[in-house]
């Protein structure tokens, strides 16, 4: 399969794009927390399925994330990633003082509150997706997934191992400054679906920087 050429403008558009679903997502987070989320503006790259796991974590350290995939008019896969010590805070800000952070051990209760916060997240970004590209795109249900980065990659992203495609990776950071917690937002698609994002959101992007200006 011949592999699909983007250019600056596409990239910007990914990235406009980004910011505003990333926005959106970050204000559904704020409200499961009551906490204030900062949001950093995502990086948008273009990057073969190998240097995945480097982009999670050049040190290949455990992380913990909640996988989503995107099913309608677009194919993709989306990863919500923290590292171990960023999860069970998280998870404490979520249920509660609890033995997790002592332990290492993750509860059921942990688990649940994780998938939670991907579910409300990732909804939310493909809701803001789907109503700015007008396609249907709506996400699977949470899975947990953890281990080694090169083994979440794989499990996540192996399908697109198939095809003689890179991947677009949006970078979003989501920090909450009280109780840091950094998570890492990754959503892969596939070159013929960016196309279709791309075609779909261009109009749109356009005339959101002209309400801007």
């Amino acid at each position: 399969m011949k592999k699909v050429a983007f250019d600056k403008t596409d990239l910007d558009i990914l990235k406009e794009i980004g910011n505003i679903c990333a926005g959106n997502a970050t204000v559904a987070l704020s409200q499961i927390l009551f906490k204030k989320i900062e949001l950093e503006i995502p990086k948008v790259e273009i990057i073969a399925l190998k240097d995945v796991a480097k982009a999670i974590d050049k040190d290949n350290r455990p992380i913990i994330g909640i996988q989503m995939e995107t099913l309608g008019a677009i194919n993709g896969q989306i990863l919500l990633v923290f590292s171990e010590k960023n999860a069970y805070t998280l998870m404490e800000l979520l249920v509660g003082n609890t033995k997790q952070q002592k332990t290492r051990l993750i509860t059921q209760i942990g688990i649940s509150s994780l998938k939670e916060v991907g579910n409300i997240v990732i909804s939310s970004y493909l809701s803001t997706l789907s109503s700015l590209s007008r396609l249907s795109v709506f996400p699977s249900c949470p899975q947990f997934t953890d281990g080694l980065p090169s083994s979440v990659v794989k499990s996540v992203f192996g399908a697109f191992s198939k095809t003689n495609q890179n991947l677009i990776l949006i970078e979003t950071v989501f920090t909450e400054q009280s109780s840091p917690v950094n998570g890492t937002f990754f959503i892969a698609f596939d070159s013929k679906s960016m196309k279709l994002i791309l075609k779909a959101c261009e109009n749109t992007v356009k005339n959101n920087n002209k309400t801007k200006k």
